[in-house]
C-alpha cells in the first residue's frame, strides 16, 4: 500500500488542520511549531495559501509512514513521576501516566512548552484545586490536574478537531465522559472562579485575554502561561507589570519560555 505524504510550512495552524481533516488524512504531526507532516491514501490536493507558506508532497510505503509514525512518538518523562506515552507503549510505570493519542490537536508532551507547563502543574498545584485549561489541545494539561486530583477541572478550545481529540484522550486515560468539563470557545465561556489556570497558547493569545485570566483567578493563585519564545517574553512581563501580578517562576528551555505569576493585589509583596 502507497501512503502520501505532505511536509507543509503553515502560517495559519488551525485552519490547516481543518482542511486536513476534510481531505482523508489518516495522521499528522509536528515536527517543530510552524511544520506539519500529513499522511494520507490519495493524493492530496493543493492547499490553501492562506493557510501555508509552502509545501510538498511525496509517496512513502505504508510499512515506512507506519514505522516512521511510531517512532516518532515515545514515551516522554516530565520530572520523576509523570511520563506522557502513545496508546501503543506499555504503561510507563509512573506514578501519573498519561496516554496522548498524537494526532490532530496539540500536546503529545514533546515540545518544549507543553514538557515546561507539565512540570509547573505538578509544582503548583494541590488535590482540591479548581484547574482551568485554556485552548486544551490534546487534553494533556487538564489529564495531569484530573489525576492530580484537582476539583472542577474545565477544558476549553475553540478548535472542533482539538475537542474530538481530548474526548477520544480522555477514554484512553479511563476518565469517564462528564469528569471534566470540556467546552467548545473561547474564555468567555467560562465565569467560574480558579484556583490555577494553565494556557499554554500563543503571545497574542496572552495580551489580549490577560484581564480575562485574572477575572477567573482566585487571589493568591497560579497563572502559567506558556507558548512564547524568548524574544516575545519582555511584551509579556512589562503588560503583566501594569496588573496585580507576581512572577513565581520563569523556565526556558531552547528558544521557548513559560512563566508562572500569582494574583496579589499587595503592592509591596509584589516588590512596587
Amino acid at each position: 500500500m502507497r501512503w502520501f505524504k505532505m511536509t507543509a510550512r503553515v502560517r495559519e495552524k488551525e485552519a490547516f488542520l481543518l482542511w486536513l481533516s476534510e481531505h482523508g488524512t489518516c495522521g499528522v504531526w509536528e515536527l517543530d511549531e510552524h511544520i506539519l507532516v500529513a499522511y494520507g491514501t490519495s493524493p492530496f490536493p493543493e492547499p490553501p495559501l492562506e493557510c501555508v507558506t509552502e509545501w510538498k508532497q511525496e509517496e512513502e510505503s505504508g510499512e515506512d509512514w507506519e514505522r516512521r509514525f511510531r517512532e516518532g512518538f515515545t514515551t516522554v518523562w516530565v520530572g520523576e513521576d509523570v511520563a506522557v506515552r502513545p496508546p501503543w507503549e506499555e504503561h510507563s510505570g509512573a506514578f501519573l501516566d498519561i496516554v496522548i493519542y498524537p494526532a490532530f490537536a496539540f500536546g503529545t508532551g514533546h515540545h518544549p512548552t507543553t514538557a515546561m507547563c507539565l512540570r509547573m502543574i505538578r509544582k503548583y498545584l494541590k488535590k482540591g484545586m479548581a484547574f482551568l485549561d485554556v485552548g486544551t489541545g490534546s487534553g494533556i494539561l487538564s489529564f495531569l490536574a484530573y489525576k492530580m486530583g484537582a476539583c472542577p477541572v474545565v477544558a476549553l478550545d475553540c478548535d472542533p478537531l482539538a475537542i474530538s481529540e481530548f474526548q477520544r484522550n480522555a477514554a484512553l486515560n479511563g476518565i469517564p465522559p462528564g469528569a471534566i468539563d470540556l467546552h467548545l470557545g473561547s474564555i468567555d465561556v467560562v465565569s467560574a472562579i480558579f484556583d490555577c489556570i494553565v494556557a499554554n497558547v500563543s503571545l497574542s493569545f496572552h495580551l489580549e485575554h490577560l484581564v480575562d485570566f485574572l477575572h477567573r483567578l482566585r487571589e493568591g493563585g497560579y497563572l502559567i502561561l506558556s507558548g512564547f519564545e524568548r524574544k516575545d517574553f519582555p511584551l509579556l512581563s512589562e503588560r503583566a507589570q501594569s496588573l496585580p501580578l507576581r512572577p513565581v517562576e520563569v523556565a526556558e528551555d531552547t528558544s521557548w519560555m513559560a512563566v508562572v505569576y500569582t494574583l496579589c493585589y499587595d503592592r509591596k509583596k509584589r516588590g512596587e
